[in-house]
């Protein structure tokens, strides 16, 4: 059973910091660096949903493991989402001029 979709956000910074093992400033870095936007409550307290942790753990996994800075992850993050575009895009969208 499914209590919430993965667009809905419920994670709060803490939870969000634990289930990444990363501590919550890491995720406030992050945020500063404009790779990730948790939505916010009326007090301001950052809501993340699973798709914000699955962005997350990528953005992780390349900083951590792959050793690449945040201005390199915003590259690679481009550079997959075009090439998802490219693979998604419907072949009948195409020009004819190409």
């Amino acid at each position: 059973m499914r209590l919430h979709g993965p667009e809905e956000p419920v994670y709060t910074i803490g939870v969000a910091a634990r289930l990444l093992k990363v501590n919550p400033q890491v995720l406030r870095m992050i945020e500063r660096s404009g790779l990730v936007e948790p939505a916010r409550t009326e007090k301001h307290t950052r809501l993340y949903s699973e798709n914000d942790l699955v962005l997350l753990q990528r953005i992780c996994y390349l900083t951590r493991v792959e050793h690449v800075n945040l201005a390199g992850v915003r590259t690679i993050l481009r550079l997959e989402m075009s090439e998802t575009r490219i693979i998604r895009r419907d072949p009948d969208d195409e020009d004819e001029g190409f």
